[in-house]
């Protein structure tokens, strides 16, 4: 983000998480909470579903990057041992980087995950994966000895958190509960109490609900044929997935893609409720 002589203003893509480190001056994130302050030196996280709005004053300058849940996914993968990235993850933050070296390192991450997505001939994931995971990493030994008022309350289980991060890796692949199940390492019927208790929906409507929501990002943002968008999805026929994604939100494929293109171009959203309503 280069700086301006005016206020500069950007709309947050709702379905991403959102990291913002300013270099210079001041801004703010406008979130469904309220907004949150932003100055030289800091690095702020807004998990999806959360920012609305960023917004920098004249001569401010930064860097910014939205991350998809498959990123997030991908750069901590499912090992117990990421747990606590898992956390940070799924927390507003904004953090002050005190010690040069940290800050160093931070920026340098950042501004290479930014370069690498507008480079052309494509982007590498490998490299994406793990300069977020580096940028996790500072995020979680920053806020580690920060004072709750900094960071939202509410930490979910960690394997409830392995089974979000596992569905975002297999959701396509189709997996039945008790694969989930076993990789976790429970029942799965632990699996369905843990999941009723915390999130009040059984595991296999949270899965239902993360197919959906690709469907209907696919069908929203592509020109896809409905057969290709089978496919992606992981489903054997067209007619499959035409039968599941009318039990789930009561109308075709078809008939939902022209709606949602007519909410469009009058300004309304148009997907369902954010992956990031999990905890």
């Amino acid at each position: 983000m280069a700086p301006a002589l005016h206020v500069q203003r950007w709309t947050l893509a709702p379905g991403l998480s959102h990291a913002v480190h300013l270099h210079s001056g001041r801004g703010r994130v406008l979130h469904d909470e309220g907004e949150l302050p932003l100055r030289a030196q800091e690095i702020a996280w807004m998990p999806a579903g959360r920012a609305r709005a960023l917004q920098l004053e004249p001569g401010s300058a930064g860097v910014w990057i939205g991350v998809s849940d498959s990123c997030l996914a991908a750069a901590m993968g499912d090992r117990p041992t990421m747990a606590a990235l898992r956390q940070v993850s799924l927390r507003r933050c904004s953090l002050l980087i005190a010690d040069p070296r940290s800050h160093e390192e931070l920026a340098r991450s950042l501004q290479a995950i930014e370069s690498e997505v507008r480079r052309e001939g494509g982007t590498s994931q490998p490299y994406l994966s793990a300069h977020l995971t580096l940028v996790l990493v500072m995020l979680w030994r920053l806020s580690s000895g920060e004072g709750e008022d900094q960071v939202t309350t509410g930490a979910a289980p960690p394997r409830l958190l392995r089974f979000r991060h596992l569905v975002e890796a297999q959701y396509r692949s189709h997996w039945r509960l008790s694969r989930y199940a076993a990789e976790l390492g429970i029942s799965a019927d632990r699996l369905h109490d843990l999941c009723q208790r915390h999130l009040g929906r059984s595991p296999l409507e949270l899965v239902h609900q993360r197919l959906l929501r690709e469907a209907c990002s696919l069908l929203a943002g592509t020109d896809l044929p409905i057969e290709r968008v089978a496919i992606d999805l992981g489903f054997g026929s067209a007619s499959v997935f035409s039968r599941f994604f009318k039990r789930g939100l009561r109308q075709s494929p078809t008939v939902w893609r022209a709606h949602a293109r007519a909410r469009a171009t009058v300004g309304r959203a148009a997907l369902p409720a954010s992956y990031a309503d999990w905890p």
